[in-house]
């Protein structure tokens, strides 16, 4: 296995491992933005083919086996300060989420981490956070995060056995399609920067 950049050619799978990895929120919020005949997945490839933004294939990773790609993720470093002066200004469903992420300003964020079903228990997601971490550690960042769902329990003990701890929660927003209830948890680890 390998892990390469990702590029615009990895755009669909980008949007279908994002979707993924957040629990259903990602389709949601791109069915509110299709237009005509655009499906929320051809939306949410749009966006992950742009060259700005969070949700960026500039932030990606992808891991490979040869030539079929199992997972992927999308890391980045967040703002210090961390704005919220917008909030309001956002779907109700995501600000819970951007009042987490302003409790980890500066840190190395996984906003997404997914792999294929077929891909699963091999290793994949365990290499893909052993680069965050290092592209952290370049970024000279001393502390990793992420925000998951407290009732994917698979998820979060993965998050554990990596060294992640709570620091934080708030509930979460229901949402059509929305996997799962109770609280989106603040995650965070403490790591050593170069």
């Amino acid at each position: 296995m390998n892990i390469r950049d990702a590029t615009k050619a990895h755009a669909r799978d980008l949007a279908y491992l994002i979707n993924l990895a957040g629990e259903g929120l990602p389709e949601y919020l791109w069915g509110q933005m299709a237009t005509g005949s655009e499906t929320p997945m051809d939306v949410g490839e749009q966006r992950a083919a742009r060259e700005e933004g969070g949700f960026s294939y500039r932030h990606a990773k992808v891991c490979f086996q040869k030539k079929k790609l199992l997972g992927m993720i999308l890391d980045y470093r967040l703002p210090d300060p961390y704005d919220l002066d917008d909030l309001e200004d956002c779907p109700r469903v995501v600000q819970p989420l951007l009042r987490l992420e302003a409790q980890a300003p500066g840190s190395w964020y996984i906003n997404a981490i997914a792999t294929y079903k077929a891909a699963r228990r091999r290793g994949v997601a365990s290499l893909l956070m052993a680069q965050a971490e290092a592209s952290a550690i370049a970024a000279g960042c001393t502390e990793m995060s992420l925000i998951v769902a407290s009732e994917n329990s698979v998820a979060r003990t993965f998050y554990e056995h990596q060294g992640f701890r709570e620091v934080a929660a708030l509930p979460v927003e229901p949402y059509p399609g929305g996997k799962h209830g109770g609280d989106w948890l603040l995650m965070t680890k403490r790591i050593d920067a170069a």
